[in-house]
């Protein structure tokens, strides 16, 4: 799946950069030549990262907070093209899209361990809560709840995998 960035940046200075972006990264890049332009597509569009010119935050003091704001969780860098070569730029992206697959491979990872503890703690109430029935059920219940211990004891076991 290729990389999509917003590349927030003046037309002279985001043209060169864009062509290098998609070469070098096979990403798919929009230019935003404006705060404005970078709101809206913001709003339209998801991204994996988000590159804004400094100097164009420089110039328009006042949207560059609306910006950072409207890339959300989207990773931002802030970099001004005038004293950074292309090839630290693209240096930069890569490490913070790097960064980024980083972060949310721990965070689906953590999401698992805690759904997988949250249902092991249901399962074993469920459990317990069966065993105690069945030693208190009349001869009908019996192969109901043993049936049920089954179920509940096979998931615990696929949770542990």
């Amino acid at each position: 799946m290729a990389v999509s960035v917003l590349l927030v940046a003046p037309e002279p200075a985001a043209t060169t950069l864009a062509q290098s972006l998609r070469h070098d990264l096979q990403a798919s890049v929009q230019v935003a030549s404006n705060a404005r332009a970078s709101l809206t597509a913001l709003r339209r569009e998801q991204f994996d990262l988000v590159l804004l010119e400094e100097n164009l935050a420089a110039a328009e003091p006042d949207a560059t907070p609306a910006i950072y704001t409207g890339a959300g969780a989207v990773p931002l860098l802030e970099i001004n093209f005038g004293i950074c070569g292309r090839d630290r730029v693209i240096r930069q992206v890569k490490s913070a899209l790097t960064r980024r697959a980083a972060d949310e491979a721990k965070a689906r990872k953590a999401a698992s361990v805690t759904l997988q503890k949250e249902l092991n703690a249901s399962l074993t109430g469920l459990l317990l809560e069966s065993q105690l029935a069945l030693r208190q059920a009349g001869p009908e219940l019996l192969p109901t709840l043993q049936h049920l211990i089954d179920l509940a004891s096979g998931m615990r076991e696929q949770l542990r995998i």
